[in-house]
């Protein structure tokens, strides 16, 4: 009915969700070995009155250990009777189906969960996420790179799953970059904890302020502070950011933004770094401003969506 309808939706708030985790907790609890046991501390000189005390005790046990177990049963019963109102808003079980969201070359995305949690999605990248939100933990998997805004729900870890390495959090921002096709993780943590688990069950935390860079190939992991704050986000705001990157670097971020090729002519333009801020979104610019920095042309050949790129 209507008291059904209003318990379900406050089971889906974080208030309600947080009760409910605990309250599973304190119920498989409920019975201690040893509890329900009565003892008796002296010898009893008949042995019929003897049998009679215990079988008295051993109906009185029972008694109290169904009363425990309906005590148990009967938050479980209202539980049950509420199960599909509830699991409309909170996964008990996480057995939700998945869904994924593919962002392709050329775009960016943001998400926003159930749960309040917020998600910037970069050019080229994928997240595979529940319907709903498992009770117990808040698992999305991730390739690619994202901006996480977590929301802090107590017992209810969000973890994003990298491919063998995942990050655990509770309520926390930072930036994840694994695209497949490079040998690092790097994770920037702007506010709150993480800790990022290798395949090996290796666990590594960060603190707000520090950037983890992670080698898949040798598997080492390097731990550091955020020199220029905040420029690895600086992407979901729609600029284009470079201090100091070497050419092969600009032009695989150029590749994933704009969704078109590059080809290098001469080898000699790689030995040039690029430190550069634009909001411009028009590529055409963006490499006319490439080309005032060092003695490197661009030539976008807008027809066959590729540029060129050799020394001037």
């Amino acid at each position: 009915g209507e008291v059904a309808q209003n318990v379900a939706k406050w089971f889906g708030t974080d208030e309600g969700s947080d009760y409910l985790s605990t309250s599973i907790d304190q119920m498989g609890d409920g019975v201690k070995p040893g509890f329900e046991e009565l003892y008796v501390g002296h010898e009893i000189a008949s042995e019929s009155i003897y049998r009679r005390i215990k079988q008295a005790i051993h109906r009185k046990r029972i008694r109290r250990i169904l009363f425990r177990a309906a005590a148990v049963l009967v938050p479980f019963i209202v539980l049950l009777g509420l199960f599909q109102q509830v699991n409309s808003r909170v996964d008990l079980f996480g057995n939700s189906d998945y869904e994924e969201i593919i962002v392709p070359k050329g775009e960016r995305i943001q998400l926003l969960f159930q749960d309040g949690t917020r998600v910037y999605m970069n050019s080229d990248s994928r997240l595979k996420y529940p319907r709903q939100f498992g009770l117990g933990t808040r698992e999305v998997y991730l390739t690619g790179e994202a901006y996480f805004v977590v929301s802090k729900l107590k017992n209810r870890p969000f973890i994003v799953n990298l491919g063998g390495s995942s990050v655990h959090v509770l309520g926390t921002s930072f930036n994840v970059q694994a695209y497949p096709e490079s040998q690092h993780i790097t994770v920037c943590l702007d506010d709150g904890k993480v800790d990022l688990t290798l395949s090996s069950q290796q666990k590594y935390t960060l603190e707000p302020g520090e950037k983890l860079l992670y080698n898949k190939k040798d598997n080492s992991c390097v731990i550091s502070k955020i020199l220029n704050n905040k420029l690895h986000s600086v992407w979901k705001q729609n600029l284009l950011v470079f201090k100091d990157t070497p050419l092969d670097e600009v032009l695989k971020v150029l590749n994933r933004w704009y969704n078109v090729d590059f080809f290098i002519e001469d080898d000699a333009v790689r030995k040039y770094d690029y430190t550069l801020t634009s909001e411009n979104m028009l590529l055409e610019q963006v490499l006319l401003d490439l080309e005032k920095i060092a003695p490197v042309r661009f030539e976008y050949q807008k027809k066959e969506r590729r540029v060129v790129v050799r020394i001037k």
